[in-house]
């Protein structure tokens, strides 16, 4: 093992190239470990380590340590003189594997996380550090610590798990958290049947669709808080404006908002829902980003069908998110309404 010399001051009388003593050499010199002891260090490492040649020909593995065995289940006479990518099996098409190449390529370290396959085949989840080692300014070596996370991402799915089933109770809950208002299962639920009474009944029902103006510039302006704040307040201005008992009102997605009214006709819809714009302009909550009013302001479309047999609540949905559209191609801040639309699938009478 090479032993580093030591240069000593010549303000002490000694000559910058004298040469230590044996003594000085003793008791001054750290002491380095053996390779050996070096490679049972390595070999007691809790990670996999992998060493392969950079200049050889498809990288091949010239050491493994006892953890890399352990973790892909080949032993190092299996695994030197093979390129490492023989573990990902068939599973080439990875996103990592891209990023992997690009740092080999780029003689740059990585972290990345691939799904190998041990000697048995069972999947593990190799989180690979790979590091090159360089000589003379080259890169001779390349040094990768690997780790089996899979416990993690069984966590991580479990997680993921929770978190839908978490996000489908809400769905099915008839108030929306956030609002107060019914939640959009609830309000599909009722659309649903509300659609079948009226086909038999042949009865009207309008839908009317709200959206925030540049929501998101408010958003980004004052924070996701402030966002909820502002929502909250709508939700209110829209609840306090459709008050019969038969009137549904949800927060639809996201800013948009829906509300159902049954039976009433076309004379009122318009009036209703510029009431809305009209609340939710009064409640002056700055918007400084917005490019078309100093305030939060909210656009409608609406949308009346009476079904007939051979309908489905698409065209009454399509009817509604094409009014909206028109509505912020208007410019916000206001209410569209379109023609009532014939129903989708009733054949025309013969001619004569």
């Amino acid at each position: 093992m090479h032993k580093p010399g030591r240069t000593t001051s010549t303000n002490s009388g000694v000559s910058e190239d004298e040469p230590m003593s044996e003594e000085q050499e003793s008791s001054d010199a750290p002491a380095y470990p053996a390779q050996a002891v070096l490679e049972h260090i390595v070999d007691a490492a809790g990670e996999g380590i992998v060493v392969a040649d950079a200049r050889g020909e498809d990288l091949p593995i010239v050491y493994v340590n006892a953890a890399y065995e352990a973790l892909t289940g080949y032993s190092a006479a299996e695994l030197i003189g093979r390129n490492a990518r023989f573990l990902q099996g068939e599973d080439t098409g990875q996103s990592a594997l891209r990023e992997l190449r690009s740092a080999l390529a780029e003689g740059i370290g990585c972290e990345t996380l691939l799904r190998n396959r041990r000697s048995d085949g069972t999947l593990f989840w190799n989180q690979l550090k790979l590091t090159p080692l360089h000589e003379n300014g080259e890169v001779r070596w390349w040094l990768a610590l690997c780790r089996d996370v899979g416990e993690l991402m069984q966590l991580r799915e479990q997680l993921q798990i929770g978190n839908r089933a978490l996000r489908e109770a809400q769905s099915l809950a008839p108030a929306d958290r956030l609002t107060g208002l019914r939640s959009r299962q609830f309000f599909d639920d009722v659309l649903d049947r509300e659609w079948s009474a009226c086909t038999r009944d042949s009865r009207p029902m309008t839908l009317y669709l709200f959206d925030v103006d540049e929501f998101g510039r408010y958003n980004d302006t004052f924070g996701k808080g402030a966002g909820d704040s502002c929502l909250r307040l709508i939700a209110q201005a829209i609840k306090s404006t459709f008050r019969r008992g038969s009137d549904v009102c949800a927060r639809f997605e996201g800013q948009r908002f829906a509300c159902l009214a049954v039976g009433a006709g076309e004379e009122g819809n318009i009036s209703f829902a510029e009431t809305v714009c009209v609340r939710v302009r009064n409640l002056s909550l700055p918007h400084p980003k917005s490019t078309s009013s100093r305030y939060v302001t909210v656009r409608g479309g609406i949308a009346t069908v009476t079904p007939e047999p051979d309908d489905s609540i698409s065209r009454l949905l399509s009817a509604a998110e094409s009014a909206l559209e028109a509505a912020r191609v208007a410019g916000g801040d206001c209410v569209a309404h379109p023609p009532a639309a014939p129903p989708e699938s009733g054949a025309e009478d013969d001619a004569g």
